[in-house]
């Protein structure tokens, strides 16, 4: 009788486990379907009157000028400004995606986010000396790497709030993750601060960069920008299937 309720329980788990593993394909088959509905209505929506059929009708005929189903300018429209900001948008939505779900398994909170460890707060702070100081103080470093310097002036902030955290959350080999939070805490809160003091410095015109940047834009968005970042993301997205099993046992208190 044990070993018949046993075998019923381990049978009554495999149909559950099935069950759910079947309503996750349906629901990431739903949401795919959901992310081409989405570009097929960031493509056809704006001033252009191109249609999402005429979009697509162009891909299936191909760019040859008596079979395009888009006149050049709407391609020009299309192809040139609105596809690389839909492209460029869900290579974003993809890495934070992933990164949030690979910050919660390692801290095993499902509502840890950027803003919680100071990552957030010193990227803001890199971006914000770059528009505040760039053309005084750090004026020979904007000079040099010209349009790049704001994307990685925000970058070295957050990495740099980020190997501050780990060397004070880490003693002896082990590192603690009450500690990282609440030094995650401690160092936003710094940041915000010297983030307030450099937009106390900041003019008119600084003022109004920096309400842009923080509200965030994808118009600048170019092929050869996809290209720079999408590599990056891809890469990225690629060695992350790797560490599941290590996420899976930080999220299960195992390690």
């Amino acid at each position: 009788m044990v070993d018949q309720s046993i075998a019923g329980a381990g049978t009554l788990a495999t149909a559950s486990d099935g069950d759910r593993s079947g309503r996750a394909r349906i629901v990431i088959l739903l949401l795919c379907l959901g992310l081409v509905v989405a570009v097929l209505l960031s493509l056809t929506s704006g001033a252009s009157d191109a249609s999402a059929v005429s979009v697509v009708g162009d891909w299936l005929l191909g760019a040859a000028p008596g079979n395009a189903a888009l006149s050049a300018r709407d391609r020009l429209i299309v192809y040139d400004i609105r596809l690389p900001r839909v492209i460029l948008g869900v290579l974003i939505g993809a890495a934070l995606a992933v990164s949030g779900a690979v910050m919660q398994g390692l801290f095993r909170n499902p509502l840890a986010d950027p803003g919680l460890i100071g990552v957030s707060a010193g990227s803001s702070l890199g971006a914000v000396a770059v528009i505040v100081l760039g053309a005084t103080a750090l004026a020979p470093i904007t000079s040099a790497l010209g349009t790049l310097a704001l994307p990685l002036a925000a970058f070295c902030g957050g990495l740099a709030t980020t190997l501050v955290l780990y060397q004070v959350a880490t003693r002896h080999g082990q590192t603690s993750v009450a500690t990282m939070l609440l030094a995650g805490i401690a160092l936003a809160a710094l940041a915000m601060a010297l983030t307030g003091i450099l937009i106390f410095m900041a003019d008119d015109r600084q003022l109004r960069d920096l309400t842009f940047w923080q509200l965030g834009s994808l118009a600048g968005a170019t092929w050869q920008k996809i290209g720079s970042v999408g590599s990056i993301i891809v890469l990225a997205l690629a060695a992350m299937p790797f560490l599941a099993r290590g996420l899976n046992a930080l999220a299960l208190g195992e390690a």
